[in-house]
């Protein structure tokens, strides 16, 4: 399955927590299709790269997306309305007790990983994305 990570990349970034939920979605055998949130932070010239294009793009051309929902994001927030409009499998990741947006909470057929220490998120994480065994 190709998954897009979704993390927040410029206010709230949180790398090591980014590096543990991909290490899950690549650990549980999918391929992540945004590798560049675990990357430097682009340019914002946009002639470099059109970042609205390339994330709108491979949000949509992607099975599922995974995002952090810990710590508020837009940019966050835009990949999921585009994942969810696209009728993409939406899972989230968030701290348990974490004030998180209301209408992102009410979205109907996602997935929440919920943690209290970030240790739980790579097993929790590994769950829900793993095939459930064929009988």
């Amino acid at each position: 399955m190709n998954v897009y990570l979704s993390a927040p990349m410029i206010a709230n970034r949180a790398l090591p927590r980014a590096e543990l939920i991909a290490k899950a979605i690549t650990d549980a055998g999918h391929t992540i299709t945004s590798p560049w949130v675990l990357g430097p932070i682009e340019r914002a010239d946009r002639r470099l790269v059109d970042v609205f294009e390339r994330d709108t793009r491979a949000t949509e051309e992607s099975d599922a997306i995974v995002a952090d929902v810990t710590e508020p994001s837009i940019g966050v927030g835009m990949e999921l309305m585009a994942a969810y409009k696209a009728h993409k499998r939406v899972i989230i990741v968030v701290k348990k007790g974490k004030v998180t947006s209301r209408m992102l909470m009410h979205m109907d057929h996602k997935e929440t990983v919920e943690y209290d220490d970030e240790q739980e998120i790579y097993p929790a994480l590994l769950r829900v994305l793993r095939p459930a065994p064929r009988k």
